[in-house]
């Protein structure tokens, strides 16, 4: 018996000498020992299937439809902007155009442009809106009445700019009345020259 514990086989020593002893009695009694013959065991030779990789499957090509390309932003912008056209097409025959923007939830410019470049028409608003304005007119009289008031405020030394302000009118308002009746305002009031000393 091998073993590696020394102690453990010191403590079957006892055992196993009875047993030689029982054996050796056995075979002076004329006891036979048989040795079976061998039955044609052979193991197994050693394979290495479970270390190989697993054999590959035949390769089979498939046809396969590829799928169609993606469309190109510019080309989904257009499809996006004609469904948007129809849909302000749709809502214009019932809709003033500030309507349809709110409806649409874009801007009113935006409106605009569709249906300027598409030639949409739009029913007219029912209050406000800019569909019937006529031009601002000019009021000759009250022009007339500015232009007394600005020779006066020019023989008074005003600038053009507090001209404007103290007659409550715009710049432009104020260069047409003055073209108009054909008045020469300065447009820098000459000062006394300060002296430094």
């Amino acid at each position: 018996m091998i073993s590696n514990h020394l102690s453990m086989v010191e403590a079957l020593r006892p055992a196993s000498d009875a047993l030689a002893a029982q054996v050796a009695k056995y075979l002076a009694h004329g006891g036979q020992i048989e040795e079976a013959a061998p039955i044609g065991y052979k193991p197994k030779p050693i394979t290495y299937s479970n270390q190989m990789p697993p054999t590959p499957k035949p390769f089979v090509r498939r046809k396969v439809e590829a799928a169609p390309l993606p469309l190109a932003r510019s080309d989904v912008r257009d499809q996006e902007r004609l469904k948007l056209v129809e849909r302000v097409r749709s809502l214009a025959a019932n809709h003033p155009k500030v309507e349809v923007a709110a409806e649409l939830g874009i801007d009113r410019r935006t409106v605009s442009k569709i249906g300027k470049e598409f030639g949409i028409t739009f029913r007219a608003p029912t209050r406000g809106g800019t569909g019937n304005l006529v031009p601002k007119q000019v009021d000759e009289a009250k022009d007339t009445q500015l232009a007394e008031r600005i020779r006066a405020f020019m023989e008074l030394g005003i600038t053009r700019r507090q001209c404007c302000g103290k007659l409550a009118i715009g710049y432009k308002a104020f260069e047409r009345i003055i073209a108009a009746h054909g008045i020469d305002y300065p447009k820098l009031v000459r000062r006394a020259a300060r002296c430094v000393a």
